[in-house]
């Protein structure tokens, strides 16, 4: 399995993933934003040439907002996620000062995962994507 960036602040590095990328965050996230834009990174996770997992993350003011992160439930468990996190990690250091991110109530696994990578939970000043939402913070 290859972890691999195909789309850099508004740079299409690979463009038949890229394309597959957002058909398939269209069919995941549906009725949600289009979060392909210039100030965006996104990785792909590739297993026998198909998508099993992907993260993106956009770049604001030196913070770094984690934005949509899946991994097929067929490859679930084996780190993945983890290592999605750290590539974003890696690459907000170059651009920022600190990385926030959020996810459900009931999303264990996340909240773990974000836990093991040095996150922390906080309360924003205003909770940007709903009340319902865990958020996490991590100085760079």
């Amino acid at each position: 399995m290859k972890l691999q960036r195909v789309y850099s602040q508004g740079l299409v590095i690979n463009s038949t993933l890229y394309e597959q990328l957002k058909t398939l965050d269209y069919a995941i996230f549906f009725g949600c934003n289009d979060e392909f834009k210039n100030n965006r990174d996104w990785w792909v996770v590739v297993d026998a040439r198909k998508i099993i997992a992907y993260c993106g993350c956009l770049y604001s003011e030196g913070i770094c907002i984690f934005i949509r992160a899946w991994v097929n439930a067929r490859y679930r468990g084996k780190g993945i996620q983890s290592r999605m996190i750290k590539v974003r990690l890696k690459t907000a250091k170059q651009y920022c000062y600190t990385a926030i991110t959020y996810t459900t109530h009931n999303n264990v696994h996340s909240a773990n995962n974000l836990f093991k990578n040095g996150f922390k939970m906080y309360i924003p000043q205003q909770k940007y994507v709903g009340k319902e939402m865990i958020y996490f913070r991590k100085d760079l």
